[in-house]
């Protein structure tokens, strides 16, 4: 039976939503980045503590709520469902929030091993619709105390009697005078005609008299809008005659307002404040459908931003935030007010042109969003650079709803990431048939890891200054249907978007610990393996108790195991790292930063972490012997693994001239296809064991 330390929760790491798992006990395994961000405890502060005990929960009148009330607890003990309840959220710092969340039991092979909790931050709307809660009490109280407007008109002498409120309700001191005209001359310019309609119908000598009618006034003197409710009766004589109309006003402006905070903010995007994904569906709806009937083009701009994740894992959500809110503002400049721009979320953005002329339209803006968005965006000190990858679809040429237009332009989108970011595609068949390929490609590689068919190959490590095999680098490879090896470029994505990359890293783990093994017990000496470890499966709860558990069950020394890491990785949160980095290297595993140059770190940040070896990265090695700003890149590297006493790598080495440029400027050790490509694990064996001599 799957166990809750067996899951899979790749997934939730990029939710937008906060997500915490519990065990039966309500006790937290494990919680995603949104929820570490909302209620901002770490992992050390709330894995292992009941939710009831760690997350102060009250009802939203602040009254506490207990164990059995809690939901999360309900769904984990007694396999309990609730959706869309609200929780008032107490931080350790006394900051307060509101929460929706939903509570669902957890199940593996039928038994409920503990409960998923999603919570999403409801404060802008829980504050409006207090407000709009407020403002209806202060209009009952209103009533109560006679905060009434009053009037009685009389229309075959025109006779007029206004309340003093009334006046107020018009936008007239209290001791105005008042005629038959005033009435209809205070009323909105474009509410006047419908009230004069609706009374002259309840007039009629067959009608009910009876009346009720919404206005908006424009006052009179103050010249201020004001929202109106308005009931009224009209009184017959014996022969059908309207003889007097007689009724109460209410000004219900703060309602009004209260109400249309609340709707924008159910259809506004909290951060930016561009309309959401609902508002922009209802929206475009009648776009398209205007755009057909008058027989005008339009089009669908997807786009996503590159680089953008760094900057969250380095300066955090809230910078990330900053720099979304300038990217949004700067999409508005980029678009015409007749234009839509919508967050879908994440660093997703729609932008829809209603009119467009053939594709030059969208094409110019599209230009116009890359020269725009790629520019700095300075949040404080920091000067940080994204750039957009743009989709179009082209309405109805490629699809004739909303949907349609965004998922074509979704699949351009990519296409221009696969032709080097920073670019825009229009939508083409082929995207859609790339898109076919990719998720026969992903079943292909699920099938794969369960038939254990995947494959290993190691390229050889060489010393130096010796010549001598100091290690391998075990690398993955994906049998195709027909034999061919597929390179880690071709399915590693998939195998990140669909959620398999934690279990393709344990594969790996286990199998290049397996073949080390094997090694040492037919008597090659390889005195390390490498294995390149994800993010994802770095960040994984159960990372060094799984990595612990595969050295154990292969038998291997613990010192012949290298993990590879990119700086990204370890900068995502630098005290945690430090924590699972220190554990590994106690057990005897060692410590490698790969593609070093390529990253954010810096002296202090690599200084502190455990640390054995760095990996120049082979994007400074191409050319090495004739490219100065390699060189310089390449020396400061060598210098600052002499600096903290670390051995330095360079990789993707393939000729004689790069080879004694690192020789000469002091780097340890090397691998590329100057020794050897990728190999087998019987030809890797094979070629270690028929060298009569050292590389010089």
């Amino acid at each position: 039976m799957e166990t809750l330390l067996d899951m899979d929760f790749s997934i939730a790491e990029h939710a937008a939503d906060s997500i915490f798992i519990t065990d039966t006990e309500s006790r937290v395994i494990y919680q995603n980045p949104e929820a570490r961000r909302m209620f901002q405890l770490d992992d050390k502060e709330i894995l292992g503590y009941s939710v009831i005990e760690k997350l102060h929960q009250h009802h939203p009148d602040g009254k506490p709520i207990n164990r059995e009330q809690c939901k999360v607890y309900r769904a984990a003990a007694y396999g309990e469902s609730a959706r869309d309840f609200v929780w008032l959220i107490s931080r350790d710092d006394g900051s307060q929030f509101y929460v929706s969340g939903t509570a669902s039991p957890l199940y593996a092979d039928d038994v409920r091993i503990g409960a998923v909790f999603f919570g999403t931050d409801i404060t802008a709307r829980q504050n409006a619709e207090d407000a709009l809660i407020k403002s209806t009490e202060k209009l009952q109280l209103a009533i109560e105390a006679a905060e009434l407007g009053m009037f009685d008109f009389y229309p075959q002498t025109g006779e007029v009697v206004w309340s003093e409120k009334m006046r107020e309700h018009f936008g007239l001191p209290p001791d105005a005078s008042v005629d038959a005209n005033t009435f209809y001359s205070g009323i909105h310019p474009d509410d006047r005609e419908r009230v004069r309609a609706v009374i002259h119908e309840v007039s009629r000598p067959d009608a009910s008299g009876r009346y009720q009618l919404e206005f908006r006034t424009i006052g009179l003197i103050d010249g201020k809008e004001r929202w109106i409710s308005l009931r009224g009766q009209v009184h017959f004589d014996t022969d059908g005659n309207a003889i007097r109309r007689v009724g109460v006003t209410v000004d219900f402006t703060e309602k009004h307002e209260a109400e249309k905070r609340v709707q924008i903010a159910a259809q506004h995007d909290s951060l930016t404040g561009l309309p959401n994904r609902a508002l922009l569906f209802e929206y475009c709806e009648h776009l398209l459908a205007q755009a057909q009937r008058i027989g005008a083009n339009s089009a669908v701009l997807f786009v996503d931003l590159d680089r953008f994740k760094p900057i969250n894992d380095l300066y955090g959500h809230e910078t990330g935030d900053k720099v979304l809110q300038e990217v949004a503002r700067r999409l508005l400049h980029c678009t015409r007010k007749e234009d839509v721009v919508s967050r879908l979320g994440g660093d997703e953005f729609i932008v829809v042109l209603p009119r467009v002329h053939g594709t030059e339209d969208p094409e110019t803006v599209a230009q116009h969003i890359l020269d725009t968005v790629c520019k700095p965006i300075r949040v404080e000190s920091l000067h940080l650079t994204v750039s957009p990858s743009i989709g179009i679809s082209l309405f109805e040429k490629h699809a004739s709803d909303l949907a349609g237009l965004i998922r074509c332009a979704d699949l351009a989108m990519y296409a221009a990431k696969r032709a080097g970011r920073n670019t825009f595609k229009i939508y083409s068949p082929e995207h859609q048939q790339f898109a076919i390929e990719q998720v026969k490609l992903e079943q292909h590689l699920k099938e794969a890891l369960d038939a254990n068919k995947l494959t290993l190959l190691y390229q050889p490590v060489i010393d130096i200054a010796t010549g001598e095999v100091v290690g391998a680098e075990a690398l993955i490879r994906l049998p195709d249907a027909n034999g061919t090896l597929l390179g880690p470029d071709q399915f590693i994505p998939i195998a990140e978007s669909a959620g398999l990359i934690d279990r393709l890293g344990l594969w790996v783990t286990r199998e290049a610990c397996r073949q080390q093994q094997d090694w040492t017990e037919s008597g090659l000496t390889v005195p390390s393996m490498a294995i390149n470890v994800s993010a994802s499966q770095f960040r994984h709860p159960e990372f060094a108790s799984q990595l612990t558990k595969a050295i154990d069950e292969s038998g291997m020394d613990p010192c012949h195991l290298e993990i590879e890491l990119t700086e990204s990785t370890v900068m995502d949160n630098i005290p945690e790292a430090i924590a699972k980095l220190t554990h590994l290297k106690s057990r005897g595993v060692r410590i490698v930063l790969d593609d070093v140059g390529t990253g954010y770190s810096s002296l202090s940040h690599l200084s502190n972490l455990p640390l054995d070896k760095l990996k120049i990265d082979r994007s400074f090695t191409d050319n090495l012997e004739s490219n100065q700003s390699s060189q310089s890149i390449a020396d400061t590297i060598i210098g600052l693994g002499r600096a903290l006493n670390l051995e330095v790598v360079g990789e993707g080495i393939e000729s004689e001239e790069a080879m004694s440029y690192l020789r000469h400027h002091g780097c340890d050790q090397a691998q590329g296809y100057l020794f050897s490509k990728p190999l087998s694990a019987h030809d890797f064996e094979s070629w270690c064991r028929s060298r009569t001599g050292h590389y010089h």
